[in-house]
């Protein structure tokens, strides 16, 4: 059975052998005209909701709990499978413009059902992110790509050069779960955006881009001062409240930026409110993560 069948047309009703899972069409659909969904309706995290002393222990997640919830990897394969899945011989028909096409994949065609569980027990406190999370209601461009570049990471080298450097990952879809209190928190998002942004940042900052090579070997990719304070991108925001459990899909083209009512202190219990999570396509540069 081929579970790859990337949307035609926008329309995912028609696509044969639909995965089953916990999403319906009206949420599939919403996340590709949109780049998100939220789900919280369906207990995807019943078991950690039940357990939440032991999700998080030492700040270091549990990820055998997660392991266990079936629903969260099929609701991964259910997006895979109308996106990224079986778009690379769609992108191949063009490559100079792939990252600009609506689901880039310069790697091979993937089987949805097969996937690699992504958890960064480095990065799962959000909090710790001034990029992605901030107490002072102030509203910041955040990306997890490279809008410069998809399918590498780019670094300033010791001549003072921007040199590509291979990914060490590729992560198209991510998610983040919010387990603090309800009203304390809420993610700004710019709808339908995710096919738009890449483009977008590319013509507007790429030869201000020259300017980070003061920085020697910073991040390229991780490095939004071109973009965050972008009064276009700002404007455009949707602020949703969120509640406990509610469940963040994203593709990661998607601007968003995380806002907390909380002070950002170590000695807070709301320090752990947000995960990141995610399963990625089961292709050799996700092998050694």
């Amino acid at each position: 059975m081929n579970n790859s069948s990337t949307i035609a047309n926008g329309n995912i009703s028609v696509i044969k052998n639909r995965i089953n899972g916990p999403l319906s069409l009206y949420d599939l659909e919403h996340f590709n005209e949109n780049g998100y969904i939220i789900k919280n309706d369906i207990d995807l995290f019943s078991e950690q909701q039940q357990q939440q002393k032991s999700i998080i222990k030492d700040n270091i997640i549990n990820e055998s709990i997660i392991k266990l919830n079936q629903n969260f990897l099929n609701s991964f394969s259910q997006l895979f499978q109308i996106t990224y899945s079986n778009s690379h011989k769609n992108n191949n028909i063009n490559n100079s413009n792939i990252e600009y096409s609506d689901w880039p994949n310069l790697y091979n065609n993937f089987s949805p059902t097969d996937l690699i569980m992504n958890i960064n027990n480095n990065d799962n406190n959000i909090n710790n992110n001034n990029n992605n999370y901030n107490n002072n209601r102030e509203k910041i461009i955040s990306l997890d790509c490279n809008p410069f570049s998809l399918f590498k990471s780019e670094i300033v080298n010791k001549d003072k050069i921007i040199e590509s450097v291979p990914l060490k990952k590729w992560r198209p879809i991510n998610s983040i779960l919010f387990i603090g209190d309800d009203s304390t928190a809420s993610i700004n998002l710019i709808p339908k955006y995710h096919k738009k942004s890449i483009q977008y940042i590319c013509e507007k900052y790429s030869k201000e881009k020259r300017s980070l090579s003061k920085n020697l070997f910073r991040s390229i990719n991780s490095t939004s001062e071109l973009y965050k304070y972008d009064s276009n991108l700002i404007s455009q925001f949707k602020e949703i409240p969120l509640k406990k459990g509610d469940l963040i899909y994203y593709d990661t083209r998607l601007p968003y930026c995380i806002i907390s009512n909380y002070n950002n202190d170590k000695n807070n219990s709301n320090n752990n409110s947000f995960i990141k999570l995610s399963y990625l396509p089961n292709i050799s540069i996700n092998k050694n993560i």
